[in-house]
């Protein structure tokens, strides 16, 4: 689909989605947002990975990410491919370990670079909110953009607010 978002030009591409909380609950949400949205299934390049992921103790699994996208029949490229959630990714790692985080950051970094794809992480914050993300500070360190969403419980708003960014656009 190409759309606009907010009045800017968006790049067509696929979308790699691992599931790896809750994966077999995605598909729910996605067909309850096709139908909320009026959007044809057949006509959006998304695609679902709904089962757990290590990118944390080996390399065998991001290997194994990278040999099913390449078998992927994708077109349009992919261009984003989004870990949810980082916790789940970790495998059992510490978030608070540099040893686990850097290795999750390097095999983030594996997949962007091998995929050419942007590489979206999805991270909850701490129970101090304003502390930001759990976890050891080099993955705030690696990040390149880095996005809070919050919802007021008052007006039951969610917000999206860009607290990093490395490079202006």
């Amino acid at each position: 689909l190409d759309r606009e978002w907010r009045g800017r030009k968006v790049r067509h591409g696929a979308v790699v989605y691992v599931a790896a909380e809750g994966g077999l609950g995605i598909e729910e949400r996605l067909t309850a947002y096709r139908l909320h949205h009026n959007v044809e299934a057949a006509g959006v390049p998304l695609y679902v990975i709904p089962e757990p992921i290590d990118l944390c103790k080996s390399d065998a699994d991001v290997n194994l990410l990278l040999q099913r996208l390449a078998a992927l029949p994708i077109s349009p490229a992919i261009e984003l491919i989004v870990i949810d959630t980082l916790s789940r990714a970790l495998a059992g790692g510490n978030e608070n370990s540099p040893d686990d985080m850097g290795a999750f950051v390097r095999h983030c970094d594996q997949l962007r670079a091998e995929s050419r794809a942007h590489v979206l992480t999805i991270h909850h914050s701490g129970k101090d909110e304003g502390r930001g993300a759990r976890g050891h500070s080099l993955l705030r360190a690696a990040a390149d953009t880095e996005i809070e969403v919050t919802k007021s419980e008052v007006s039951g708003i969610a917000t999206a607010e860009v607290v990093k960014q490395r490079d202006r656009l």
